[in-house]
């Protein structure tokens, strides 16, 4: 049987493609974006094509300082159970124009401090967020003690095609301070990896408007540069901050779109909050501005007091004109808790409702006639 082995040209030529493309693969990951080194400065030194903003610290934390000229803190302010989102250490990177970022990892040596009896005081959880879902999610969560460790953060794919700046928040929390401990994050050297390509993305844009009836809200939204297979939500919220998912729809229209929805099931509120987000099927996102939309008062009718006795609430009504009326009880989320119709004369009213087992908070209560709405928050 004859044997017949490969060329030796071949499998040199073979051999040397996959050494190079492994080489550069190598080069791509060693190259660093920004670093920040804390000696002295706050200041980031960037990588070709990339500019680096200098590290800051969130509004929750009281005082900083260099120690020793070689590392960084951040004291006191630091929240003893979930994350305060003002309690954090902040860097970004950008690349200049005609440029996109791509981004591989975050490696950060930090620590918490070494003082008290016994040692280390601060926080001993940290987690990892970006702007480019505003903060929301988690990238990377750990522990962490007194002494110095060296975390290495994989960034997912959203991080690879980045056309504008990307900030970092680094948050320290779940915070225990020893007799005579210093609560600090601390903080030796932060680093990216990764480089700036030459190149123009293609431009994305989410524009979102509202418009407001009687009963209604007219919501229409433009986007531009999404792929095929974008999934686009609009969210809306009754205070500007927790935003549900109203409508969702999966499109596979490439480049510039129009969509329409009408938000019939609006809370009685007397004001309301919209965002539209796009997410791709490679995980990358864009949220638009958000829209804040008015809605009408009932002419002449007020909730002048909400008095909570127990699972009662004691209400003082003024009618603007006699006539039915909607007695609604909201959650901050827009969940109907009570409804209640009622024919009222005009003038001062009193209305007491059982509202029954409800978690402490914030609540909202409407009065409502031909769809115009009256509203009130209190506390239950």
């Amino acid at each position: 049987m004859k044997t017949i082995y490969p060329s030796p040209l071949k499998t040199f030529k073979a051999l040397t493609l996959a050494l190079t493309a492994l080489l550069l693969a190598a080069v791509a990951e060693a190259q660093t974006a920004g670093n920040w080194g804390f000696n002295n400065s706050l200041t980031g030194t960037p990588g070709s094509n990339i500019t680096a903003g200098s590290a800051s610290l969130g509004s929750s934390i009281v005082s900083n300082a260099f120690n020793g000229s070689t590392e960084f803190y951040g004291q006191d302010g630091w929240p003893s159970g979930a994350v305060d989102p003002n309690a954090y250490l902040q860097f970004l990177v950008s690349p200049t124009t005609g440029y996109y970022l791509v981004l591989n990892s975050v490696t950060m040596v930090i620590r918490r401090s070494n003082t008290g009896t016994p040692q280390g005081a601060g926080p001993n959880n940290w987690v990892l967020r970006s702007s480019l879902d505003g903060y929301t999610s988690d990238i990377a969560t750990n522990s962490m003690t007194y002494n110095y460790a060296t975390f290495t953060v994989t960034l997912p794919a959203a991080f690879q095609t980045l056309s504008s700046a990307v900030t970092f928040r680094l948050y320290g929390y779940n915070t225990t301070i020893n007799s005579g401990g210093n609560s600090r994050f601390v903080y030796d050297n932060i680093s990216i990896q990764g480089q700036a390509i030459s190149g123009v993305l293609a431009a994305q844009s989410l524009e979102l408007t509202a418009k407001a009836s009687a009963n209604a809200v007219s919501l229409q939204y433009q986007a531009q540069g999404f792929e095929a297979g974008t999934t686009y939500s609009i969210e809306r919220s009754v205070d500007g901050t927790n935003f549900t998912a109203i409508q969702r729809l999966i499109s596979n229209t490439v480049g510039t779109s129009f969509f329409q929805y009408t938000d019939g099931s609006i809370p009685a509120v007397a004001k309301l909050f919209y965002r539209v987000s796009a997410q791709q099927p490679d995980g990358t996102s864009l949220r638009s501005d958000i829209s804040v939309v008015s809605l009408q008062q009932t002419a002449g009718t007020s909730i002048r007091s909400v008095a909570v006795s127990g699972s009662t609430l004691k209400t003082a009504l003024h009618i603007g004109a006699a006539g039915s009326y909607q007695l609604n009880v909201w959650s901050q989320d827009g969940r109907a808790l009570y409804r209640q119709v009622m024919n009222q004369q005009a003038g001062d009213q009193v209305a007491d409702i059982s509202l029954g087992n409800y978690p402490h908070g914030l609540y909202i209560l409407t009065v409502s006639k031909d769809g115009v709405n009256t509203s009130r928050q209190f506390v239950y």
